[in-house]
């Protein structure tokens, strides 16, 4: 019997048992069964709704580590080496913060050391200025010069770490050149560890506020650290293209991570036009996702997105070099369905999150703590996020073969139609000029605006069931310890940035930052000036005061999609 011949006696065997239990499967306890990308769900899947979709074994599956890089793209997946299991943390200072991720890295975290930034130093304001009061180190670590970062990895043994992460966005240059600085003054090897930074502006516009400068000169900075780091130092992850944000501002899985990979390829482009071919910087690029309570669609989601990423990287641009073709994912576990009631319902999500983001085959996973809806995570949530990840990795027999869900049926299906979805959505904003046309056109904002809207009427009217928010409640407060910043964090790191202007080489500040100046006005790459600012002890404010006048501030305006 040919495969035809099968697919047509699936379906019609399908149709029978349909209609034999109409009844029963027209009682369902909901009108309708989508995912939260819109897609309609049958209530069972066979062999005829991957052949609807014109689905092909070798073409849009294959084999782990071989193209389209649909199963992974390491061949042995899970069975050399777990997934990385980070935990982004930082508040108060640079001290307060090396405290953390120094208790982190005892209790075997393996990605390393993954920061969170406060408000003031994403945006490119020192702890003194008068927009940061009450907001150094509220959010995360405050970092004003080198000194800070200094301090921040005093006894923490980079090499040994093995990975450093920030969300540095609008400032992704300077904190490349903070690590650069760091590993010279140390004498630490740049090739014994990889440095990580988000350096993900144009999502900043659209779902999360940090950008600085107008989003052309923003993204030429984010290209300029991805083109020195690629040269330079080609194990570092120079960009970490993000959709995590868009997701919690109301995307959908299909959104974020259709968005995502536009962001991507503005990127590329932007590499490009310096002159390096995408095989030089593609392996330096990571795409980084939020996963979310959607299992299945966020399993499909990561399957998806490796394929349409190799398929660019091959077919639009000419890639060869299999680092660069098939792509790097990182997932981190979504804050969005985190309540503050019943919190430690939050485990559970949690663990589940992490369960499909290796059922996904991401190399890396960032988790979050059962209690980050109440306060920065206690030293007991924190240990919980690790022991989630090395339970699953030791104890589930899970990560022991490759792609362990490949060949379902509704899985594949469902990547398929993620896939297809993609592609849509890439030829639409390729029609807007790019990812920048789109973000100026308001489109990506009122996506992700109408996305919110209705996940809340869904909530409201019960469609979607929050435990323990719209149902399942109870009254009990919680009884948990909050974590409580230290009120005198402030202070204190305002003190340590005026005694470094005191006692720094001022002259020596002046002259790096008239020669960063000179090579933003004249389009040449900053980093090499920056770093040269950096080792003088000027400080972000500093630095991104030189581009406030160069580059201009970013200005909201009304938009017409």
């Amino acid at each position: 019997m040919s495969n035809e011949d099968t697919v047509r006696e699936i379906r019609e065997r399908v149709e029978q048992w349909e209609r034999y239990h109409r009844e029963t499967l027209a009682a369902g306890r909901k009108p309708r069964f989508t995912t939260p990308s819109g897609f309609d769900l049958r209530p069972v899947y066979t062999p005829a709704e991957l052949a609807q979709t014109g689905w092909d074994y070798l073409a849009d599956l294959g084999l782990p580590g071989e193209y389209p890089y649909t199963r992974g793209r390491d061949a042995a997946g899970y069975r050399n080496a777990f997934w990385h299991w980070e935990f982004y943390a930082g508040f108060g200072s640079a001290e307060e913060a090396n405290r953390r991720y120094r208790f982190l890295l005892e209790q075997g975290a393996t990605g390393g050391v993954s920061m969170a930034l406060d408000l003031p130093t994403q945006i490119g304001l020192d702890s003194d200025h008068p927009l940061a009061q009450g907001e150094v180190g509220r959010v995360g670590v405050a970092l004003c010069s080198l000194a800070d970062v200094e301090r921040l990895f005093d006894g923490i043994d980079v090499e040994q770490a093995g990975h450093v992460f920030t969300t540095a966005n609008a400032i992704g240059p300077i904190f490349l050149a903070w690590i650069i600085a760091l590993c010279r003054k140390r004498g630490i090897d740049p090739g014994r560890f990889t440095l990580q930074i988000q350096n993900d502006p144009i999502k900043e516009y659209v779902a999360r506020g940090t950008q600085i400068f107008p989003i052309a000169p923003a993204v030429k900075l984010a290209a300029d650290a991805v083109a020195y780091t690629s040269r330079q130092h080609p194990n570092w992850l120079p960009i970490s293209v993000s959709g995590s944000h868009m997701k919690q501002a109301g995307g959908s899985c299909l959104q974020e991570a259709a968005f995502t990979i536009n962001n991507g390829i503005a990127y590329v482009e932007a590499v490009r036009a310096q002159g390096l071919h995408v095989d030089e910087f593609g392996p330096g690029i990571e795409i980084h996702f939020c996963t979310d309570m959607e299992f299945f669609e966020e399993i499909a989601k990561h399957r998806a997105v490796r394929k349409v990423w190799a398929r660019l990287m091959r077919e639009r641009w000419g890639a060869t070099n299999p680092l660069a073709i098939r792509g790097r994912l990182h997932s981190a576990t979504s804050g969005l369905p985190l309540t503050a009631q019943q919190p430690k319902n939050n485990i559970i999500r949690l663990t589940l999150q992490v369960l499909a983001q290796m059922l996904g085959g991401i190399q890396g996973g960032r988790t979050a703590s059962y209690d980050e809806a109440l306060a920065i995570p206690s030293e007991e949530a924190v240990t919980l996020a690790v022991r989630t990840n090395q339970i699953i990795a030791h104890e589930t027999g899970i990560a022991d073969v490759v792609d362990p869900l490949g060949g379902s049926y509704y899985l594949e299906w469902l990547t398929k139609k993620m896939e297809d979805g993609i592609g849509d959505y890439i030829a639409k904003i390729d029609a807007m000029g790019g990812a920048l046309g789109a973000v100026e056109r308001g489109f990506y904002a009122q996506e992700l605006s109408d996305g919110a809207y209705r996940q809340h009427r869904a909530m409201e009217r019960g469609e979607t069931v929050i435990v323990g928010v719209n149902k399942y409640r109870t009254d009990e407060e919680p009884d948990m310890p909050i974590f409580r910043p230290n009120p005198e964090s402030e202070r204190r790191q305002i003190a340590r940035l005026g005694d470094l202007r005191r006692n720094r080489d001022q002259a020596a500040v002046d002259r790096a930052l008239e020669r960063l100046r000179e090579v933003s006005v004249s389009g040449e790459n900053v980093v090499p000036a920056t770093l040269q600012a950096v080792e003088a002890y000027a400080t972000v404010g500093e630095i991104c005061d030189v581009w406030r006048k160069v580059f201009g501030e970013f200005v909201d305006h009304p938009v017409q999609v």
